[in-house]
Order: C-alpha cells, then sequence, then structure tokens
C-alpha cells in the first residue's frame, strides 16, 4: 500500500520516463520537485540541484545525456558525481536509479558504462532503501526512425535485422518506478530488470511500425558502422558519442542483449510493440509529415 502526500524528486522531468512518472504521481495528489536535465554546471547549479532533493520521502535520478559530450562515460560520471553528492548530502531515504540492461557488464557497452559507474556510486553511499532499474532496449529510439521512413520510405539502425532483442515502452518504466517510489512497506531488490513484453527483431519492429502507418510493405535495414555514425554526427551528436553508440550496437549485434535475469512474470510489462505503434509512433509520425516542407 502506498503512503498519500509523499514529497518526491524527480531528475530528467521532461525525457519521455520523467514526464510520465511526474504525472502519474501528480495525479495521485503527491508534491513533485523536478530537476532540469542541464544540472550541475557551477556551483548556484549545484545548490540549486541540492535545494530540489532538500526534505524529499524518496527522488527518481537518471544521468541526462548530454549529446554534445566529446567523453560520454566522463560526462556521464561528473554528472553522476552530482547527483550523488545531492542525494547525499539531504539524506535521500529512498531512491531510485534509472540505469539500464546490462549495467552488470564491465566492458563494450558504450553510453551503458557510466551508468554501470553510477550504480556503484550510489551503492557506496549506505541509502537505506535503493533500487537501480535496468530497462531493456525503449521502443521510444523507433521515433527515430521517421525521418528516414518519410525519406526514404525503410526504417534503418546498425543492429542487425535478425537479433531479437527485448523492447519496452517508457511508461510501463514510469508505472513500475511510482510503484517503488510510493511503496509501504519498502520490500524491493536491490535491482530490477525490465524486459518489456517480449523480444523483436528490427525486422519485426519495421512491420509493425509500418502496420500503425498504413505501411504495411515497410522495410528495415541496416546501416553501416561509418554510415550510422554520419548520421548521428548530422543530428548533433559528437563524434565521441556516436562511437560509443556503435559501440553499443556492436555489442548488441555480436551477444545480443541479455541481462541477468530469465523472463518472468515480475521483469514483463505489458505494452507491447503494436500497441505502442498505434498509439505513440503514429502520432509522432503523422506529426512529422504534418510539419515536413
Amino acid at each position: 500500500m502506498a503512503m498519500a502526500n509523499k514529497i518526491v524528486t524527480v531528475t530528467g522531468a521532461t525525457g519521455h520516463v520523467g514526464k510520465a512518472l511526474a504525472a502519474r504521481l501528480k495525479a495521485d495528489g503527491h508534491e513533485v520537485r523536478m530537476a532540469s536535465r542541464t544540472f550541475g554546471i557551477g556551483d548556484d547549479d549545484a545548490q540549486a540541484l541540492a535545494s530540489v532533493f532538500f526534505g524529499a520521502d524518496a527522488a527518481y535520478i537518471m544521468i541526462p545525456p548530454d549529446f554534445a559530450a566529446a567523453d560520454v562515460r566522463a560526462r556521464a560520471n561528473e554528472l553522476g558525481a552530482k547527483l550523488a553528492t545531492a542525494v547525499k548530502g539531504d539524506k535521500v531515504k529512498r531512491v531510485v536509479f534509472l540505469s539500464s540492461i546490462n549495467a552488470h557488464l564491465a566492458a563494450k557497452t558504450g553510453p551503458i558504462l557510466g551508468l554501470r559507474d553510477m550504480e556503484l556510486r550510489l551503492n557506496g553511499l549506505d541509502i537505506p532503501e535503493l533500487v537501480h532499474l535496468r530497462p531493456a532496449y525503449f521502443m521510444e529510439n523507433l521515433i527515430g526512425c521517421v525521418e528516414n521512413i518519410a525519406r526514404r520510405g525503410r526504417c534503418s539502425t546498425a543492429l542487425r535485422p535478425d537479433i531479437a532483442i527485448p523492447m519496452i515502452a517508457t511508461r510501463d518504466i514510469a508505472k513500475i518506478a511510482a510503484e517503488i517510489l510510493l511503496e509501504e512497506p519498502f520490500a524491493q531488490p536491490r535491482v530490477r530488470e525490465l524486459l518489456g513484453a517480449a523480444e523483436v527483431t528490427m525486422a519485426q519492429a519495421a512491420r509493425a511500425l509500418g502496420a500503425a502507418i498504413g505501411r504495411p510493405d515497410l522495410k528495415y535495414e541496416q546501416m553501416a558502422y561509418e554510415d550510422a555514425k554520419k548520421v548521428m554526427i548530422a543530428q548533433g551528436l559528437t563524434p565521441g558519442y556516436a562511437d560509443a553508440m556503435n559501440e553499443l550496437s556492436r555489442h548488441m549485434n555480436e551477444t545480443m542483449i541479455q541481462g541477468a535475469e530469465e523472463r518472468s512474470p515480475r521483469n514483463t510489462t505489458p505494452t507491447t510493440l503494436e500497441a505502442f505503434a498505434v498509439e505513440v509512433f503514429k502520432p509522432a509520425f503523422e506529426r512529422s509529415a504534418a510539419h515536413a516542407p
């Protein structure tokens, strides 16, 4: 049973998970303090960040991606250290950290390595109630195919078309995060993997997206790593960030996404890719089409 009227700090409140989480908490009558995704540059930012956590009953924290970072892991550690300092200084009793599947691995996972570092950092803070959420591949990542579909009539990434990977809708992550933040009495393990509704190949994903937008013949095409890097740089990522993303794609292509747990009712979430395609991807595609030149 959840305790009413909690004060909950939510970082990344404009992101997919944070936005849905904040809305859910507010709807249930809880006070939500939202931290900016651009925190942590100077002393004033550090003080402001600390104030957001002061007196909070619980906190949801995530490390915001910085696409301008030359060294992704170093930047994640810089931001993570500032978050940890705020959490420790204000003695937040319960913390839910948005990590990632495969954060238990020590190499070759690109941007996930910074999340692994943060898990270890938080483990050393003696937080009474700490949970690392490790969700699978975000379905929302597929929204990145919108422009490619509009221009070239296909969905393309550096991932192989035939590997089945667990995919999860971010609204399901937000739901579970809210449950953990409000749970009384607290009875959570240190790590919660979230594997979505099922394993899906990119070829299957393209078919589901195509069916939702009236293009049942939509094809998936794997991009070469160098081509993917050029696309990411054109979209505003630094070469270092693009390299980190390619490292993760290579890892997924060669070893698949294999978490630390077998699939079970506890780590399976309800939103299917087909439902996501109709309810989230289709509106995003239509909005893009409406604003196309």
